[in-house]
């Protein structure tokens, strides 16, 4: 029997299995193990499109359940797994975090080393926005979950789970609970976190902080970004252990308090046109269909969970048991998908108009909930690495080359660091 470390790929919301390609396409031509192991690389697919919808839970369940079928068929082709790594990419970080919770109840890691946890910008405390003073923001915040079904109600930490009673990424995140106890294990824990131009997954959540130094609600600009980077991989990959902050650089930004008050709501106003004008005038068709789809998707939601729920196989409430002994596809899809991405920034720079186009930045304010995550999970030593973009503003995408982009160039440059200093294969 021949060794085989098994590696997994998840993608994110709305997504497929196609929007880690370039991850599966490197990973196979540039990692060759050399001590007669194997390697295979498995893209998950139970959890695309609107499937991502059912919530973390159903589809970290899709996903285990993909992840043992895989195991069982290289084990009975004469391969033995031995090894096991698991990337997620946006909500497929929390997908993936959700899976390696049920493998670990069902010890499937006891003869299987867990070697590499790695995310690429995956909201890991939530995509709520922690400036909540702001009217707009608030009402983004309770707005925005509809959309999103089951998986917007734990992506903006307003769910509750079993005698924990708290949201499913707070009790993902305690020390007591089957994912937190698996994600401990794995050998090497790393993340990447976009720093600007990601505002669905800004920085303190993709990369587990409780502050902003880079200001990833506001800046839209790298040349406000001041750092040092990671030796060869410049100007994209930045050095953590050096200091990173924002610097206001682009002439281009006019404090919003300086202007008169008749012309700081007209650019308000115009900033909501533009909004609104992507939505009615420029891209009419995505907009009326994804309104169409999320209504008609939580109507599917309640039959297919209603389905998965009826299986036995599926129940899940063993996972929230609260023990205090425990120790611890086309260019349509894609040109689809980015404006979905660029929907999401325009929205937070309407809210955010007065803020962003102010000298002085607000200091990032998390509630006790989204506290509790970001201290329990840098319990567990991570290596982080900001990424910064400059080729597009589509940084979300571009980060694991989603797909083929000539803008997308400097993505390849943060997939081969990927490859050289992060996966390994001992």
């Amino acid at each position: 029997m021949v060794d085989t470390h098994l590696v997994i790929l998840v993608h994110g919301v709305w997504g497929n299995s196609s929007h880690v390609s370039y991850l599966e396409k490197t990973i196979n031509e540039e990692i060759k193990p050399t001590n007669g192991e194997k390697l295979f690389v498995y893209k998950t697919g139970s959890h695309s499109g609107y499937l991502t919808y059912d919530g973390i839970d159903v589809n970290g369940k899709r996903i285990t359940d993909e992840i043992l079928e895989q195991t069982s068929i290289l084990n009975s082709q004469g391969d033995k797994v031995t090894k096991f790594s698991i990337i997620g990419y946006s909500l497929g970080g929390l997908i993936s975090r959700y899976a390696i919770g049920i493998l670990h109840s069902r010890q499937y890691f006891e003869n299987i080393k867990p070697i590499n946890f790695v995310t690429f910008c995956t909201p890991h405390i939530g995509v709520s926005n922690p400036q909540t003073q702001n009217f707009s923001v608030r009402l983004y915040n309770n707005i925005a979950p509809f959309f999103l079904a089951i998986t917007g109600s734990q992506f903006f930490l307003k769910d509750k789970v079993g005698e924990f009673n708290k949201p499913l990424l707070v009790w993902m995140a305690d020390h007591n609970s089957k994912f937190y106890q698996a994600l401990s294990n794995f050998k090497y824990k790393s993340l990447y976190a976009n720093v600007v131009n990601d505002k669905r997954c800004s920085w303190f959540t993709s990369s587990i902080s409780s502050d902003d130094p880079v200001n990833s609600m506001y800046n839209k600009s790298p040349k406000n970004i001041e750092c040092s980077y990671i030796k060869g991989y410049e100007p994209n990959l930045i050095d953590y252990s050096k200091p990173l902050h924002f610097i206001q650089r682009d002439t281009k930004q006019i404090n919003y308090d300086e202007r008169p008050p008749i012309v700081r709501f007209f650019w308000k106003t115009l900033n909501w046109i533009k909004v609104i004008g992507s939505l009615i005038i420029y891209t009419p068709f995505w907009a009326l269909s994804f309104l169409i789809s999320s209504i008609f998707q939580r109507i599917k939601l309640s039959s297919r969970l209603r389905k998965f729920n009826n299986n036995t196989d599926n129940k899940l409430n063993h996972l929230y048991e609260y023990n205090e002994d425990t120790s611890f596809l086309t260019d349509l899809s894609n040109k689809f998908e980015d404006e979905q991405d660029t929907l999401v920034e325009d929205m937070y720079n309407a809210m955010n108009y007065k803020v962003s186009h102010s000298k002085i930045f607000p200091k990032i304010k998390l509630d006790s909930n989204q506290s509790f995550i970001v201290e329990k999970l840098n319990s567990i030593k991570w290596n982080k690495y900001p990424i910064i973009l400059r080729h597009t503003t589509a940084t979300h995408a571009a980060a694991i080359v989603r797909h083929a982009d000539p803008n997308f160039d400097e993505g390849k440059v943060v997939v081969g660091h990927f490859i050289d200093n992060v996966f390994k294969l001992e």
